[in-house]
């Protein structure tokens, strides 16, 4: 049976998102102040989308290991801290 991710999505706290870490699911959200911090590393004036899509690869790293690490919270939040 092949299921499908959702999409991520801007929120009004920032932009949710799924990450797949063994056998589950877990809803995630990085939060608008994470991704200030990444696009003040990157320069320039990109939307939250474009900061999620341009360090997608990062964030869902930083998720998952924090999945692994047992942190809980539904939806498991990204803060600044974990990008410094």
């Amino acid at each position: 049976m092949h299921k499908t991710m959702s999409e991520p999505r801007v929120a009004e706290d920032g932009v949710t998102f799924t990450v797949e870490v063994g056998f589950a699911d877990r809803e995630c959200l990085v939060s608008k102040n994470a991704l200030a911090h990444l696009r003040r590393m990157k320069g320039g004036q990109q939307d939250y989308m474009e900061i999620y899509r341009a360090f997608e690869d990062q964030i869902h790293s930083v998720a998952r290991r924090l999945v692994v690490a047992g942190v809980s919270g539904t939806p498991l939040v990204l803060g600044a801290a974990y990008f410094v």
